[in-house]
């Protein structure tokens, strides 16, 4: 009995009292117990927004899902764009549709990918210091916060919560790696999909080497799971039954003896992963640079 406790406990979060209690409810029966307390835990919580920068012109949808119980910030997905038409969506829809429309909005014309992931960051490192508001689910409590943190930019935002069980959360796909990126994933990024991708050699190009993070390299998607066809289909990567080499910017080099492995960022969320011998040359699309729109956030000016 007190293993199927500890078990019980472990698997859902849950306390010793609400775990003894699904077990007598359900007869002992493990798979039965951890069905129920997913069920009954309601202290999971989705905020969910949109917002616009009326001066810039600019577009955003958020969503942070978080624990109440353990105060824990469980998922943190955001998209910034030109597009207006995302300021056309409600709220209230179904949290996991938002994340889903999130992702899609982040592959659309005219998302600013690298002011997406800059803003998306700095979102969750000062969401760690706004802990007592932010974890009280509140609508209007959580648009305060946003509205201080783009200080002094003015946004325009709506913003609703919707409660969760434990059950409703995990009710998301399995994430997806791919062997060569099987050590990088231990510590990636909730979300992320790795592709295997290989870069396109040129022999008047840049060692593999000497390349530097921020660079633009051109590669190829070479990964045959179809999540790899379809992301391909929405990035331009994929011209019918053709491989299309793409433009990516280096975000992470890794060189040892004899070989490199080499990150690529293609949008938020969709990251490549090639490992190439240290004297493969490769075409430099594009050297680093300031990106502009971080002359665009009061953080950077």
């Amino acid at each position: 009995m007190q293993e199927k406790v500890r078990l019980l406990m472990e698997e859902t979060g849950c306390e010793q009292g609400e775990a003894e209690l699904a077990l007598e409810l359900t007869g002992h029966d493990l798979e039965k117990a951890i069905r129920t307390i997913e069920s009954l835990l309601r202290h999971i919580y989705a905020l969910k927004g949109k917002f616009y920068f009326p001066e810039k012109n600019l577009y955003g949808l958020l969503l942070v899902v978080i624990n109440t119980k353990t105060e824990n910030i469980l998922r943190l997905r955001t998209v910034v764009s030109y597009n207006p038409s995302l300021y056309e969506n409600a709220p209230e829809m179904d949290w996991y549709a938002l994340e889903k429309l999130i992702f899609s909005c982040r592959l659309d014309e005219g998302s600013i990918p690298e002011y997406t992931q800059d803003v998306e960051q700095r979102i969750s490192d000062y969401l760690g210091q706004c802990r007592e508001p932010l974890f009280k689910a509140d609508a209007a409590l959580f648009a305060d916060i946003m509205n201080r943190f783009f200080a002094p930019d003015k946004i325009v935002s709506r913003f609703a919560v919707e409660e969760l069980n434990l059950a409703q959360f995990r009710h998301l796909p399995a994430k997806q790696t791919v062997p060569a990126a099987a050590a990088a994933d231990e510590t990636a990024e909730s979300g992320t999909v790795w592709l295997q991708v290989a870069l396109i050699e040129d022999k008047s190009g840049k060692d593999a080497r000497r390349l530097e993070e921020g660079e633009v390299i051109l590669s190829e998607i070479v990964d045959t799971r179809d999540i790899a066809h379809y992301l391909a289909h929405l990035i331009g990567s994929r011209r019918g039954e053709s491989m299309v080499p793409l433009p990516a910017v280096i975000r992470k080099i890794d060189v040892d003896k004899h070989e490199c492995e080499i990150q690529v960022h293609y949008a938020p969320g969709i990251v490549g992963i090639a490992r190439v011998s240290n004297d493969f040359r490769v075409k430099v699309v594009e050297t680093v640079t300031a990106p502009w729109w971080k002359k665009i956030l009061p953080w950077n000016s």
